[in-house]
């Protein structure tokens, strides 16, 4: 018998509880100090575990990057196939800034396990560069050589210096051969992989659901052990497909999602949303209508698209139609402190600009289309415009709902339009090449305003090949007059990207996106699982 036991028996029993007590005191002072020790000192650390949800309005249709312009294709893809810079392991560009040679980190695979190579790169440009698979990046890839050095190595020669062709590279998904090569690139979208893709990005395909009508509810992915990248705190990634976002409401509201995000206004009352935080977040895109002369001989007239455009109520959209985050467009050039000529809504001169056209025509009717995505709130918006311009004096504007997913019939490939309503999303808000320049009139350019000046032309071709970026600004500036006092389009506004997430992601870097993809380029880093640990 121990010391500490008989002392304990000669304790009375009002003793024996009061030494009991104490006992208990100390060990709970002990516990206490222990709490505060770690609060004070302790801090959190991300783990692996748990699954994320994303919510999403609309439909896969063909998940294969570099094929599909459809948002929601182009939003999953990045999480099922890596971009080429994140393939890289060096890159070298030449003096004359013509000829770069990437190279590839070894050891590469795809998601079968089978090797990735440059034979796997130089496939995907060549597809890229074929008119008939009608893809996204066909543009920024004309006049590209590229050529197979070694199984790692590739060589790319471009017709003409372009200080930003690290953004294509950037910016371009690789597919692999070994599944696409057999197949001609019109019928990669009937090939069972548009839905089970074989990739090389942070997560596989898992599984995906749908519904008796062929409707997909949900789309699951599982980590990729074979990402040559940080590998994915979260092992299993999902998506969840709605027709609306009232469905999206409901299921944000029952936590049936962790996310859901959109560059296009919601409608969503995110105050009554608990336990999620709401991220709004900068995006390289304006909203403009596009004047098309070449359709519509009127506005071959400058005093007419002049009218047109300072008839138009910016502010009244904003407040009517939009989110209050939703900023006036200044023009082209999306960069900070570059400015643009002042311009503001006039309905008096632009009624004065529209009656001395009409006094000199011998007061011909005036009568314009405005064309306009089927997107509910464009179509809001293109109300608005259509009694602004009436307002002034033009006799008939007719708002035509047209379908931009249609490869063969939409407007940006066959240019019908008088008018056309629609956005640009910059990937490098420094080239405006793509968007401007008179090569880029028809399809697959992106002048949707048919706009040819050789002044512009030779801002944007000497912006491409000067690397001086104070020059650039210089130079951007006076490609922002040029452009805005030509009046080829009336530019109306801008949107964020708006990011609604439930409280317990950490990870999530907000900084700036170009399209819905962008938001997963940190995606490895995010996480729901987290432990808490004293500091050394």
């Amino acid at each position: 018998m121990n010391l500490l036991s008989i002392i304990f028996d000669k304790f009375s029993t009002k003793e024996r509880k009061l030494f009991l007590g104490g006992i208990i005191l100390v060990v709970l002072l002990l516990i206490f100090l222990v709490f505060l020790i770690i609060r004070d000192s302790g801090t959190f650390v991300s783990i692996p575990g748990g699954s994320y949800t994303e919510g999403i309005v609309g439909q896969p249709i063909n998940i294969n990057p570099i094929l599909s312009a459809n948002p929601t294709d182009q939003e999953m893809s990045l999480l099922l196939y890596s971009r080429l810079s994140n393939l890289l392991q060096t890159w070298n560009a030449s003096s004359d800034g013509k000829t770069y040679t990437l190279e590839l980190k070894d050891g590469l695979k795809w998601s079968d396990g089978q090797p990735l190579t440059s034979d796997d790169v130089l496939f995907t440009i060549n597809t890229v560069q074929n008119y008939n698979a009608h893809s996204p990046f066909y543009q920024s890839w004309q006049g590209v050589s590229a050529e197979r050095v070694s199984s790692l190595q590739i060589k790319i020669t471009l017709p003409n210096q372009n200080v930003f062709f690290m953004d294509n590279v950037d910016n371009l998904p690789v597919i692999p051969e070994h599944i696409y090569g057999s197949i001609p690139a019109e019928n990669y979208s009937l090939s069972d992989y548009k839905l089970q893709p074989i990739g090389s990005g942070p997560y596989l395909f898992k599984s995906f659901a749908k519904r008796k009508d062929g409707f997909i509810t949900s789309y699951e992915l599982a980590a990729n052990p074979f990402y040559a990248g940080t590998k994915p705190l979260i092992p299993t990634f999902s998506f969840k497909f709605f027709e609306n976002t009232d469905e999206v409401t409901q299921a944000l509201e029952l936590h049936q999602i962790n996310g859901y995000g959109s560059m296009w206004p919601t409608g969503i009352d995110t105050s009554l949303l608990k336990g999620f935080v709401v991220d709004t977040i900068p995006a390289s895109d304006y909203y403009a209508v596009f004047f098309n002369p070449a359709v519509n001989p009127i506005l071959k007239d400058p005093n007419i698209r002049a009218a047109l455009t300072m008839s138009i109520d910016t502010n009244e959209i904003i407040d009517k139609v939009l989110s209050p985050e939703a900023t006036p467009a200044a023009g082209p050039v999306l960069i900070p402190g570059i400015p643009a000529p002042t311009s503001t809504s006039s309905t008096s001169t632009a009624a004065s600009l529209v009656s001395k056209y009409k006094s000199k025509n011998k007061n011909q009717p005036l009568t314009i289309t405005l064309s306009v995505p089927d997107v509910q709130f464009l179509k809001n918006v293109a109300q608005i415009i259509q009694s602004d311009w009436e307002s002034i004096g033009i006799d008939q504007v007719n708002i035509q709902t047209v379908d931009m997913s249609d490869p063969v019939n939409s407007p940006l490939k066959t240019r019908d339009y008088d008018a056309l309503l629609f956005g640009n999303f910059l990937q490098n808000p420094e080239d405006l090449f793509p968007f401007w320049h008179s090569s880029q009139t028809t399809y697959p350019g992106l002048n949707l305003a048919s706009y040819q000046s050789t002044k512009a032309d030779n801002l944007m071709e000497t912006i491409r090949e000067t690397s001086d970026e104070g020059t650039r600004q210089t130079l951007l500036a006076n490609l922002q007059s040029t452009i805005m006092n030509d009046d080829p389009a009336a530019f109306l506004f801008s949107l964020p990207y708006l990011y609604i997430h439930s409280d317990d992601l950490r990870g999530f870097a907000s900084g700036h996106v170009a399209s819905p993809s962008d938001l997963y380029r940190d995606v490895s880093h995010w996480s729901i699982a987290e432990v808490q640990v004293i500091k050394p």
